[in-house]
């Protein structure tokens, strides 16, 4: 089964250089696909309120950030600035490579049953005698590689008012400012969040040393295959003996 992700940040990073700046300002293709846009001169961020997509650039890094999951528009935003990153960074060379992924995948069960499954799922009977009551809430940290690019994963059961303190909505960048709007926004977002849902966080990523612009467009690649299978596989394993019920 596919989830849609709640929010996606994909980010690169690389060596600080003075030239960065008069590079970035001659660039076109990026800010021609933004309507509205900010700087102090030393970053800028591109931002739709619309599609509720920035891009921020800076000296040492780049991210695309959404709050709204579009299959089309996120690969043609990170394709695009893959394509023009290499027009900032002078030699060439990054440092790291990210893409962080949310989501939440909502439930019809109780809040305290899907903590048992989760309970039952990943915690033996040993490490629960550890505690003198039940456990009534986890949250589970994972760090592993697929495919030569890292990963961390959290996840554990959420309650709808602990997720704006989990998935830190863009507001600055992604909420038509004028205050009416902003109001209406901010509350149709919360309304629409699940009373409880399954949370995951994946940051998958790559770092080294000088790596290139072809490492890139690979881990872009392989990113779009790996993030979902592991999200597949960590739901169908902890739903399987739910579903067979």
């Amino acid at each position: 089964m596919k989830h849609t992700p709640q929010k996606s940040i994909f980010q690169i990073s690389y060596e600080p250089k003075l030239c960065f700046y008069d590079r970035l300002y001659k660039n076109e293709k990026l800010t021609d696909k933004f309507p509205h846009w900010k700087t102090d001169r030393l970053n800028v961020t591109l931002k739709d309120h619309d599609k509720k997509h920035s891009i921020f650039i800076s000296h040492n890094r780049t991210a695309f950030e959404s709050d709204i999951y579009n299959k089309k528009v996120e690969e043609e935003m990170i394709s695009l600035l893959i394509s023009e990153i290499i027009n900032f960074v002078n030699d060439g060379t990054f440092s790291r490579f990210g893409f962080r992924r949310f989501y939440l995948i909502k439930q019809k069960i109780s809040f305290s049953e899907l903590v048992e499954i989760i309970n039952l799922k990943y915690f033996t009977q040993d490490f629960k005698k550890i505690f003198e009551d039940h456990i009534n809430d986890s949250t589970i940290t994972i760090i592993s590689s697929i495919n030569g690019n890292d990963f961390r994963l959290m996840l554990g059961p959420m309650k709808k008012e602990e997720i704006p303190g989990f998935i830190k909505y863009n507001i600055d960048n992604h909420i038509d400012p004028e205050p009416n709007k902003r109001i209406q926004e901010l509350s149709e977002i919360f309304s629409n969040y699940p009373d409880v849902a399954l949370f995951l966080d994946i940051d998958y990523y790559l770092t080294g040393k000088g790596l290139k612009i072809d490492s890139l467009e690979k881990f872009w690649e392989l990113s779009k295959k790996d993030i979902p299978q592991i999200i597949g596989n960590i739901t169908t394993n902890l739903f399987e003996e739910k579903l067979k019920k």
